[in-house]
């Protein structure tokens, strides 16, 4: 049965929160208390020292992970500054297969930094007038530290190749939510 877009990213959440809490982290899942929270899903904790860290995490079957940001027409990104409060996680699930998941972990400013610089290259660098506002989508092969391979086919015929502001993988880098945790 193919699953919905709602039940991937549920499914998103709840494997994020079991890696957590089978590192040791108390972790709540903000979804079963309050339906759809906007800017965190997932609250991970620590106990002996009582810091936490609210975690957003974004899952995708496809290369392209929508990031729940809609650009203006300029390329502007209303609030985002404010709405990324935390960590996020990019949960890649290649047609719906669970064997194959991959994990990408942002420290919030590498996810503004990447939003914000991806979307100004899409809206205004492309070679083309947009008609609406466009979701803002993250390509897996930026979270991996590379261009996409759609941007290399067609940077010299329609626009120039995005340079993603990641320099290198985040691709399992718990890290970034466990250190604000220690």
């Amino acid at each position: 049965m193919e699953m919905n877009y709602s039940q991937k990213g549920i499914l998103g959440e709840t494997i994020v929160a079991l890696e957590l809490m089978n590192q040791g982290w108390d972790v709540i899942n903000i979804n079963t208390v309050y339906r759809n929270y906007k800017n965190a899903d997932l609250i991970c904790m620590n106990a002996n020292n009582g810091k936490s860290v609210m975690i957003q995490v974004k899952t995708g079957t496809t290369h392209n992970i929508l990031t729940g940001f809609t650009s203006e027409l300029d390329g502007t990104i209303p609030n985002i500054e404010t709405s990324v409060i935390g960590p996020w996680v990019f949960v890649y699930m290649p047609d719906n297969n669970l064997s194959n998941m991959e994990f990408f972990i942002l420290t919030k400013e590498e996810v503004i930094e990447l939003v914000t610089t991806s979307n100004n290259w899409y809206v205004n660098e492309w070679n083309r007038q947009l008609k609406s506002k466009p979701m803002i989508g993250v390509e897996v092969d930026w979270l991996r530290g590379n261009p996409s391979k759609a941007s290399k086919l067609n940077a010299k015929k329609q626009h120039p190749e995005y340079k993603s502001t990641l320099s290198q993988t985040s691709q399992n880098k718990w890290e970034k939510i466990t250190d604000l945790l220690d």
